[in-house]
């Protein structure tokens, strides 16, 4: 006899996502008013909540999630005005939808009065039920709409964290291993001298290439991931302005010089001092003047400029005479992974992320960052920065 073979079972689950319920309070100092309004509202869904005095209502409200009050104006004591202005002066209240609801304050100065107390609508006694219950229909769906924008931006929010810690720890963890390839790329070059053919020397440089291309992409989404997450150190501090341009000069010597092009900074005043963080201004400044490198052609000119502002800052430009950037591509250049049509001239690489990374160092610092530039007349990229104020006014022009 053939044993009876178990047939698999499966267990089927239904989720269903449940309407919040929506509490409604109704303040009047009748009971009456009270009674009438809640068998008017009630409805699948919703719970009302009645207060008979202003003090109730606030204490309600304070302890309660609610969605809308239904506020009588004329009460004994605290009046409907007061408790709109404490309910609107609260941070926990301050968004809670506020109709008025009278039979004697008609007059147009006192529904200014009442709007002005932060109310949104006004309900007139004796009440139509039909329109009553239409405008309560539309504030409580206006309410849940708000309420799912909230959660989805929070939900957003916590994705975004997530992607920047992600994006952080990948980048932070590929970087190693990268940089271990481009170590023994060089050391082979090193070490093999002549002794390679063409093939194999062209093979090794595109390695070396490619390692550093990987290398400035993977240090750029560390770069974005700490801005976007806030690690990034802001702490700022008097610094001198020509010793900066000095050291960045000095820094792309080699890449301006391997392109024959003239790398030189001018200042009106060489004691202009600007207040930042040395750190985030060198990383600006280089990424500036290495983006004029790669993309002008040889036996051109690149200079760096700084000046006072009558406001008191600091307008630091970066000019090369390059090819320069067609206009309707301007709004491209501070998007992350967004190139123009503008290439380098001796085939560097480009991630598309320096000057998105730029925009928010520059703006992170309470400075601005915008571009001039035309085709065929080069680009100047310029940028604020907080100054500090001195008593010298020598002119320095240094080149």
């Amino acid at each position: 006899m053939q044993s009876a073979q178990a047939h698999p079972t499966y267990e089927c689950q239904f989720t269903f996502k449940m309407k919040p319920v929506q509490k409604i309070l109704l303040v009047d100092d009748k009971p009456e008013n009270l009674y009438s309004l809640e068998s008017m509202l009630s409805d699948e869904g919703r719970e009302i909540l009645k207060a008979n005095s202003g003090q109730e209502a606030l204490r309600i409200a304070l302890e309660e999630e609610i969605a809308l009050i239904l506020l009588d104006v004329q009460m004994p004591g605290m009046d409907g005005y007061e408790v709109a202005d404490l309910l609107k002066s609260a941070k926990r209240t301050q968004n809670i939808s506020i109709v008025f609801v009278t039979a004697i304050s008609k007059e147009r100065q006192y529904m200014l009065k009442g709007l002005n107390a932060g109310a949104i609508d006004y309900l007139f006694k004796p009440l139509d039920i039909d329109v009553t219950r239409a405008k309560v229909d539309t504030l409580l769906r206006i309410h849940q709409q708000q309420v799912e924008i909230e959660q989805m931006n929070a939900r957003l929010r916590q994705l975004d964290t997530e992607k920047n810690f992600f994006l952080g720890m990948a980048a932070h963890d590929l970087r190693n291993p990268i940089g271990n390839i481009l170590t023994l790329a060089q050391l082979l070059k090193e070490e093999t001298g002549d002794r390679l053919n063409i093939d194999e020397q062209t093979y090794l440089a595109m390695i070396t290439q490619a390692s550093r291309s990987m290398i400035e992409l993977l240090n750029n989404l560390l770069d974005i991931s700490k801005i976007e997450s806030g690690q990034t150190c802001t702490k700022s501090e008097e610094l001198g302005l020509s010793g900066l341009l000095q050291e960045c000069i000095s820094f792309h010597k080699a890449a301006a010089d391997g392109k024959e092009i003239h790398l030189s900074y001018s200042l009106r005043n060489e004691h202009l001092k600007v207040c930042a963080n040395r750190t985030q201004f060198l990383q600006i400044v280089n990424n500036l003047v290495s983006n004029a490198i790669k993309y002008s052609h040889r036996k051109t000119a690149v200079e760096i400029t700084a000046e006072k502002t009558i406001n008191g800052e600091i307008t630091i430009k970066v000019t090369d005479q390059g090819q320069g950037i067609p206009i309707h591509e301007h709004n491209k250049l501070f998007q992350p992974f967004t190139r123009t049509s503008v290439t380098t001239t001796s085939g560097e690489s480009s991630n598309g992320l320096g000057l998105c990374i730029v925009k928010r160092l520059v703006e992170g610092q309470g400075g601005r960052i915008w571009v001039e530039s035309r085709p065929g007349e080069g680009s100047t990229f310029a940028f604020t920065v907080k100054g500090v104020n001195v008593s010298a006014d020598a002119e320095l022009k240094l080149a």
